[in-house]
């Protein structure tokens, strides 16, 4: 761990060598999908390079830090499954079979959707990129960081700025954002 927090990349190779199939396995009997096993694993390694300062041998071995990791994001992934599928069952069961239409409404959420359209226009690409990317693809900062080849710290920046000028851009009533008028504009 101390080569680590040195930046050895050769000694998070070396655990990664060395514990990824148990890491594997173990996410895999919590998850229960491939894929999402493969992305506790990759983000148990990244917690654990991030954290490398936090490793005290005295609370036990890396290779017991590192399941517990897995563990843990494996049951947060494993949890938030479940609830998304819950909310979703209870969501569908309360939904009325005929969808009213109400065009006072539609036109509030017309005007609403061109507000956020207009306000992300209105981003720095790249703070817009950070954002979609997070929003859309479900990366989070870390991955996004390691994906645009760019500091953990830009993105998370990026993100906070993004939100906080749409956070302003989204405030007050639809008519002074810019995105009430006629028809016929």
């Amino acid at each position: 761990m101390r080569r680590i927090c040195d930046g050895d990349d050769d000694a998070i190779a070396e655990i990664y060598d060395r514990h990824a199939s148990v890491a594997y396995g173990l996410a895999l009997k919590i998850v229960r999908d491939a894929l999402e096993a493969e992305d506790v694993v990759h983000d148990a390694f990244v917690a654990i390079v991030e954290r490398a300062d936090q490793y005290r041998a005295e609370r036990g071995t890396v290779v017991a830090w590192l399941v517990t990791t897995v563990r843990n994001l494996a049951l947060d992934r494993a949890r938030r499954r479940t609830r998304r599928a819950q909310i979703t069952e209870e969501e569908l069961r309360h939904e009325p079979a005929e969808p009213v239409v109400d065009p006072e409404s539609t036109s509030v959420l017309d005007l609403e959707r061109r507000a956020v359209r207009a306000a992300l226009v209105g981003l720095p690409a790249a703070q817009r990129a950070t954002l979609e990317t997070a929003f859309f693809e479900g990366l989070s900062y870390p991955e996004i960081a390691e994906r645009d080849g760019v500091p953990l710290g830009t993105v998370k920046s990026r993100a906070a700025r993004a939100l906080s000028a749409l956070r302003v851009a989204l405030e007050g009533p639809l008519e002074m954002r810019g995105v009430g008028g006629s028809e016929d504009e």
